[in-house]
């Protein structure tokens, strides 16, 4: 609605275009009963532990990891060289993970895949001796890492896909902008150069929290396929379909391939009849969750 460059009807087709998400559009009006939906709803308190769990090692390993290099045996300008990689593959990481994540229409699947390369490098750096002799496997399990990045902004990412309702959507995000700053904080309390070269707390804690995601993000597709159900239940209950498709975001091509019309007509007009109504996504049968 605010975007500068669609001008004219542009912005009602945009809406129009995206009304099939049932997540609405700004309403600017407060709701109390969506901050005590937000509270309440299991979805929020699995993202809520998700984002903490990435900040811990994410805060971690940025602050020590200059330190972690220079554990191998390397002088201090070697350590920045060494470093510059590490700020490569995040970007990679975070890229990758964007793309799949869109072209797979699954943020579940992907984040499990960027938790795998981090926990194998905290496996190698707890496993192998800080020697000379092995410095290549040492920097290479630091490396992968440095996959971590890319699972923060997906988690974002799924959340705000999952959660309608303008006053919902913005204590959701709230919660989790708390979750990311207590990880943050407790990130580098965890490394500390007493345990040089291994800062085996540090790596150890760290290990934890990739398998805690994997565990979250289980959890949390299960949740997400459970209320899917509950969701295509209650719209049979009320004489609409039972399987619905959000095309909102789809390309032409696909759309063609899909089921074209089942949107349109009579049972069509039904299922966008919430669509601005600001209802959250637990109240909104219309509602697709996506896992």
């Amino acid at each position: 609605m605010e975007a500068r460059f669609l001008k004219g009807d542009d912005k009602l087709i945009a809406i129009e275009r995206l009304k099939a998400n049932q997540m609405g559009v700004a309403s600017r009006v407060w709701k109390w009963d969506h901050l005590k939906e937000s509270f309440l709803d299991i979805k929020t308190w699995f993202w809520f532990a998700m984002i903490f769990s990435v900040s811990i090692p994410s805060s971690g390993i940025s602050t020590f990891g200059p330190l972690i290099i220079q554990s191998f045996g390397y002088d201090s300008f070697k350590t920045i060289l060494f470093n510059i990689p590490f700020g490569a593959v995040q970007l990679v990481a975070t890229l990758g993970g964007a793309y799949l994540a869109t072209h797979w229409k699954r943020k579940g699947p992907v984040l499990l895949l960027l938790c795998v390369p981090p926990i194998i490098g905290c496996v190698i750096l707890v496993a192998t001796d800080h020697t000379a002799s092995h410095r290549g496997v040492l920097l290479f399990g630091y490396y992968i890492i440095s996959f971590y990045p890319g699972i923060s902004p997906l988690i974002y990412s799924w959340s705000s896909q999952n959660t309608a309702g303008d006053t919902k959507r913005k204590c959701t995000t709230a919660f989790l902008f708390v979750g990311q700053s207590a990880g943050n904080i407790v990130g580098p309390h965890l490394y500390t150069p007493s345990e040089a070269p291994r800062y085996l707390r540090g790596l150890v804690s760290n290990l934890v929290m990739f398998l805690v995601i994997i565990l979250l993000v289980v959890l949390t597709t299960l949740y997400l396929m459970f209320l899917n159900k509950r969701h295509a239940k209650r719209r049979v209950q009320v004489g609409k379909s039972a399987e619905i498709v959000d095309q909102s975001m789809m390309d032409k091509k696909t759309w063609n391939k899909s089921e074209g019309g089942a949107h349109s007509g009579n049972n069509g007009q039904q299922l966008f009849e919430k669509a601005f109504d600001d209802e959250t996504d637990l109240k909104n049968e219309d509602f697709i969750f996506v896992y």
